[in-house]
């Protein structure tokens, strides 16, 4: 567990986000229910753009998959070649 002097307030976290230069950045992804899409979770993914918080629900199979939905948002992500490797070639064939 991370020792709570490391943990920030979100409004301190962005704060401290923007001093650093990074103006965008994903703070959570969370399951919150199964989809009737086959195999598929519904997510919610919170992030920070400019000093702004951001909700969206996302679809996927997977974190790793919510993430990568998530980078439309963001420009942030997995590169596509990671993203396969730690997927597997099965998702892709």
């Amino acid at each position: 567990m991370i020792k709570n002097k490391y943990k920030k307030e979100k409004k301190e976290l962005i704060d401290s986000l923007n001093k650093m230069g990074r103006h965008v950045a994903v703070l959570e992804i969370k399951l919150v229910s199964t989809s009737k899409v086959e195999d598929n979770l519904i997510y919610e993914c919170t992030y920070t753009e400019s000093g702004k918080i951001n909700v969206v629900p996302v679809i996927a199979k997977d974190v790793t998959q919510a993430l990568a939905k998530l980078e439309q948002f963001t420009q942030l992500g997995i590169p596509e070649d990671v993203l396969k490797y730690m997927l597997g070639s099965e998702r892709y064939s």
